[in-house]
């Protein structure tokens, strides 16, 4: 029975000692094993695009709203990733290489916009999207009036005073010439022709637009 009881006894002592080499030393150790089998964590899909290894990238390039009335401002976003340089033709503005950023820009016609960003490596990546502006026929040039203000007949001739005047016209040009182009909305010119004579005054505004009036003046 006392042997018994040794062995008993000798089998508890070698379980403490099994239990404190698990807690103080054999459980780090596991640890430390499952941490060098453990794959690395995997970088999320979303911050793929800024992994150097990928390169040069346009993350995105847009505007809003892609259609304006004329005279209205549109916002241009861009974001490009690994990148030196960044330019937007036509110009917009100085730019610098950004995950996220967006400027203010007014166009006056219909306009493609192209991001252009380099790498300083000799790597380039460029994107595009055309905007669409739609004319405001209240910022259409018009000719209010063209017409003989007065006639003088002397020895040289016979001297015609015309006059005109114009709305959102940024400039006024008269064929045959008797005038330099001008930016002004209104005036007064002479003309002395030896013969009957048609004169043409345009005036030009904003986005190709223009108006056109003829008068018809005797020698």
């Amino acid at each position: 029975m006392k042997r018994w009881q040794d062995w008993l006894q000798f089998a508890n002592l070698f379980l403490l000692a099994a239990m404190a080499w698990v807690l103080f030393d054999g459980m780090p150790a596991l640890l430390r094993w499952r941490q060098g089998h453990t794959a690395p964590p995997k970088r999320p899909e979303f911050y793929d695009w800024v992994d150097p290894a990928k390169g040069l990238q346009i993350i995105m390039f847009y505007a809003s709203p892609g259609v304006v009335a004329e005279g209205q401002s549109i916002s241009i976003c861009y974001g490009v990733a690994n990148a030196r340089k960044v330019r937007i033709d036509p110009p917009v503005d100085t730019l610098t290489p950004s995950l996220n950023t967006c400027l203010d820009v007014t166009p006056v016609k219909d306009t493609r916009y192209t991001l252009t960003a380099e790498d300083g490596q000799g790597k380039s990546a460029t994107a595009s999207f055309d905007v669409k502006v739609k004319p405001d026929p209240q910022r259409a040039p018009r000719i209010e009036y063209f017409t003989v203000r007065s006639t003088q007949v002397n020895r040289e001739g016979t001297a015609h005073l015309l006059c005109f005047s114009t709305w959102n016209a940024e400039l006024v040009e008269i064929d045959p010439p008797a005038f330099p182009a001008w930016k002004l909305l209104q005036g007064c010119f002479y003309v002395m022709p030896k013969e009957p004579a048609t004169y043409t005054l345009t005036a030009h505004g904003a986005m190709g637009r223009k108006a056109v009036r003829r008068l018809r003046v005797q020698p």
